[in-house]
């Protein structure tokens, strides 16, 4: 496969992980949505939550090479474990609009990329903790990576789905 049509995949799988999500919450209850399982033990709800946020962050961390590559982005801010969740109310919020903001989201920043010529080659130098050495990433491999983790919940997701476990 050439190239270009690699970069392209990468492009339009990231794009679907919206819908992804969609299909494996389709037609659950709130109840349902509070189905536990998957690596960490996580409900669905936050499973699905934890993917949009995921998403949220890596888009930005993609307007930053598109906008300056080469860039320093730190993100050793962030810390999305279980406090982390629930902080933010993971475990209760609505899945809904988190997927309709990350449609938007995922159809805007991939405008943007097809628009940018080399968009897909861009990167940005991640500081992932204060101490920690820069590792360079372009936008292809953030895409890549994103793929990845959002595969591995929506596995998660289909374990919970099958596990009966609820919340409380």
């Amino acid at each position: 496969m050439k190239r270009s049509a690699t970069r392209s995949s990468t492009l339009k799988a990231w794009v679907s992980i919206p819908r992804e999500i969609r299909k494996a919450t389709a037609g659950l209850s709130p109840r349902a949505l509070g189905r536990r399982g998957g690596r960490e033990d996580l409900s669905i709800r936050e499973h699905a939550h934890h993917i949009v946020e995921a998403n949220l962050v890596a888009s930005t961390i993609v307007l930053a090479a598109l906008g300056h590559s080469g860039c320093d982005f730190d993100w050793s801010w962030m810390m999305p474990d279980l406090r982390w969740m629930r902080g933010l109310g993971y475990g209760r919020a609505p899945v809904g609009p988190a997927i309709r903001l990350l449609e938007a989201l995922a159809g805007h920043v991939a405008g943007l990329v097809r628009a940018a010529p080399g968009a897909m080659r861009r990167s940005v130098r991640l500081v992932d903790s204060p101490r920690a050495r820069r590792r360079r990433r372009s936008v292809e491999q953030i895409f890549g990576e994103e793929c990845e983790h959002a595969r591995l919940h929506l596995r998660d997701i289909a374990e919970a789905k099958s596990s009966g476990r609820r919340d409380g």
